[in-house]
């Protein structure tokens, strides 16, 4: 019972880290969710507030830029009227776009009035008279008036979209308010083309920028080049993108050392004497530095929340996966551990079977101990009946070599008579069956001697220097006249490169030829076998030479030639009776080649002939020299 009660306990404070836990990554991945889709909408903001930003510079800087070509025309010639003033901005858009006025305005002090005034004169059709700006706007507009010390800038030529406004400023001293006369003579000083947001000389002017580019005629007189340009039209042209619809700004800059400040804000294209920031809830703004001419900005471009709206259709993704994550958890574990409970009882039920069979399992394994000493010593046992065939092999086919080779000796010399006459002719042919017979009964107990030193480890090869010509030249000599008894030619072939001084065993190799050129004798009727040797190397780049023995007999189906080098395998085993042998001779070459770390293979067609190829590692032997060497 209380093991029992420790597993529930155990449980629940399982399911209680999974919920802490399952709510902690929940509340994690979707607080990471909500600040992704903050910052990807911040992003967005702050990339279209960029552009807007960039945007508006470029506009501005292309309107100082069209005064500068305006005045390099007026440089050209100052003997220009007010027509041709009139037709030249008419003409030139970039200098009438968004513009309520272009004019020229000069610089005079009290001494040059007069002068300027006979100048105008001359230059405008009807009547020109100098005035003050209150004469035009009243003094509630032009604000404060400046003092008599400072220089006025009369407005010489003036182009307006209003005729009745053109003819209204000219002659009129722009300069008579302060914040604007402190302005055009910092522009002149810095002799650097600048923008302002516009002091309100009019009413409808509080909305306009003041371009300002200043110049020097050439008779020596200050002027500046002005451009009174609509901000609300500018903005719309600019915002024209859907990507810029919703952004609104506010402009600031400010002249003689931060002295005088003039700043509007544009919301919905419209002039707005709201203060910053706009009572909109939670609004997007950004902030830039921006340089217009040689005077600096500060333009704060904002859009409502709404305009880029958090997106938070991921987070609400993620908060759903991780509770649903978290209950099929909490789940899973309250299943497990009511499977657990009946696991335990099935386990406890199961360990006393277990410990049944571990007893008898006990019981197997001493009885598996017990019959692997009987294996043990079964193995031990065959390895030594092994060994002692071996021996006995071995031993037998020395005792059996000795007295058939008794034999052979006796009855070569009854058939040869070398005793006297013989009384009847069939003894000396029962002579000659008796050597042909243990002369093959010799042949197979070597056989079986070689395969049983093979087998046993006790065949060593040798390295000592050889002839390879003389090699083949005394197999040929030994099996000549076994070819000759068939009419079958025997022909050595050597190739140019083939070097006839190499490392070898004669003995193996004499038994290897021997072997496959006794076969090829027996088994061809007519025509030649051939014996050739050439060098070759082998795939690896090692040195090697090429024995070959073809002939022109039966040759060798496709299907016998894969076992051809099998112990005690035949090829035919009628043309075996007919000629004798137990299939040993090729297996016995095969495990020469084997031990010389060479390679034997066939190559046959039915009734054309055999090759077969022994493909061996070549030692050129120094011919001063003789190695007595082993392997």
């Amino acid at each position: 019972m209380a093991r029992d009660s420790d597993i529930d306990f155990r449980q629940w404070v399982l399911l209680l880290f999974v919920v802490l836990l399952g709510g902690g990554l929940t509340w994690s991945a979707t607080s990471e969710s909500v600040r992704s889709a903050q910052a990807e909408a911040r992003a967005s903001f702050n990339a279209a507030a960029d552009l807007y930003a960039d945007r508006v510079k470029g506009a501005l800087s292309h309107g100082l830029d069209a005064a500068s070509d305006l005045y390099s025309y007026y440089e050209a010639t100052e003997e220009i009227d007010h027509v041709t003033f009139q037709r030249l901005i008419s003409s030139y858009s970039s200098l009438n776009e968004h513009r309520k006025m272009v004019g020229v305005a000069v610089a005079a002090t009290p001494d040059t009035v007069g002068a300027l005034e006979a100048y105008a004169k001359e230059h405008y059709p009807g009547e020109f008279s100098l005035r003050g700006a209150g004469d035009v706007v009243g003094s509630s507009e032009s604000g404060r008036p400046g003092s008599g010390a400072q220089r006025a800038f009369y407005m010489l030529y003036v182009w307006a979209l209003n005729e009745d406004r053109a003819e209204r400023w000219r002659g009129v001293d722009i300069g008579a308010y302060t914040p604007l006369n402190a302005f055009l003579e910092e522009t002149l000083e810095k002799g650097q083309p600048a923008a302002i947001p516009m002091p309100p000389l009019e009413t409808e002017d509080r909305s306009c920028v003041l371009l300002a580019t200043p110049f020097v005629s050439q008779v020596g007189v200050d002027g500046v080049i002005i451009q009174i340009l609509d901000m609300p039209k500018l903005l719309d042209e600019v915002a024209s993108s859907q990507r810029f619809s919703r952004l609104n700004a506010r402009f600031s800059s400010s002249w003689r050392g931060g002295a005088m400040v003039q700043d509007m804000m544009i919301i919905d294209g419209t002039f707005s004497p709201e203060t910053f920031p706009p009572p909109a809830a939670k609004p997007w703004i950004a902030s830039y530095e921006v340089a217009i001419g040689g005077q600096m900005w500060q333009v704060q471009p904002w859009a409502p929340y709404e305009a880029y709206r958090i997106d938070y259709g991921a987070a609400v993704i993620t908060a759903s996966v991780c509770l649903i994550m978290t209950g099929l958890v909490v789940f899973i574990v309250w299943s497990q551990s009511q499977r657990a409970k009946r696991v335990v009882d099935i386990v406890n039920r199961r360990t006393r079977a277990l410990k049944e069979a571990h007893d008898e399992l006990e019981d197997h394994y001493r009885m598996l101990q017990n019959l692997n000493k009987d294996v043990e010593e079964a193995r031990k046992s065959a390895e030594t009946a092994n060994r002692a065939k071996s021996e006995f092999l071995a031993t037998m086919s020395h005792e059996l070599r000795t007295p058939l080779n008794a034999i052979l000796g006796f009855s070569q010399i009854l058939q040869e008579q070398a005793l006297g006459p013989l009384g009847d002719k069939r003894y000396a042919e029962y002579a000659k069956d008796i050597n042909a017979s243990g002369s093959h009964l010799l042949a197979i107990i070597n056989d079986i001697l070689d395969l049983a030193k093979l087998e046993a480890g006790k065949i060593q090869i040798e390295q000592k220097r050889l002839s390879s010509r003389l090699l083949v030249d005394r197999v040929i000599a030994l099996l000549v006249q076994q070819a000759s008894n068939k009419g079958i030619e025997l022909k050595a072939e050597f190739a140019m490169n083939m070097p006839d001084h190499i490392l070898g065993d004669e003995l193996r190799l004499r038994q290897i030829l021997i072997n496959l050129g006794s076969n090829a004798i027996k088994f061809t009727n007519q025509g030649t076998v051939v014996f050739r040797l050439h060098p070759r190397p082998f795939a690896t780049g090692q040195a090697g030479w090429i024995l070959e023995v073809e002939d022109t007999g039966i040759g060798i189906p496709e299907e016998k030639q894969a076992t051809l080098f099998d112990r005690f395998t035949q090829v035919d085993a009628a043309l075996s009776r007919r000629h004798g042998g137990v299939g040993l001779g090729l297996a016995i070459c095969r495990e020469l080649v084997d031990h010389m770390e060479g390679a034997i293979s066939v190559r046959s067609i039915p009734n054309v002939g055999t090759t077969i190829r022994v493909h061996l590692p070549l030692m050129e032997a120094d011919p001063e020299t003789d190695d007595d060497g082993m392997i």
